[in-house]
This record gives C-alpha cells, sequence and structure tokens, in this order.
C-alpha cells in the first residue's frame, strides 16, 4: 500500500462523491447512518447560534481510510 502525505488536507461532501463517483446525497447518507464513517473535524460556515448548521468537513486521510476498509468492502 503506497502512503500519501496529504498535507492535513480537508474535504466536503462533494469532495468525497467526486473521489467515489457518487451523488452527494448517498455520502450525506453515508456520513450520517455508518457508524463507522469518521467523525468531521469542523463544522464551518455554520451560521452564529444555528448549533450544528453549516458545512462537515473531515480529514482526507480519515475519509480514505474508510474508503478501503468499509466502502470498497461493499463495492465488492
Amino acid at each position: 500500500m503506497c502512503l500519501v502525505d496529504d498535507g492535513g488536507r480537508l474535504v466536503g461532501i462533494g469532495d468525497i462523491a467526486y473521489q467515489l463517483k457518487i451523488t452527494r446525497q448517498a455520502v450525506d447518507y453515508w456520513t450520517r447512518k455508518d457508524p463507522q464513517f469518521p467523525e468531521p473535524v469542523a463544522i464551518i460556515n455554520a451560521p452564529a447560534g444555528k448549533g450544528t448548521r453549516g458545512t462537515r468537513v473531515w480529514r482526507k486521510s480519515d475519509v480514505d481510510g474508510w474508503i478501503v476498509e468499509h466502502y470498497r468492502r461493499r463495492r465488492q
């Protein structure tokens, strides 16, 4: 396995969907329903005082690990 230094890159749902060639809605489903999916590292662009509404972002390396361990197994 080749490890790639992503420089701590952050990704959102659209980035993950593009990488997997699936819809953003499908990615949103996995992020909310799969207990193995990594927790977001931050919620950005959230209106003040509105709780968790905003854009969730993850470390690319965490998402890539989930893809290899969980998503790819489902697809085989």
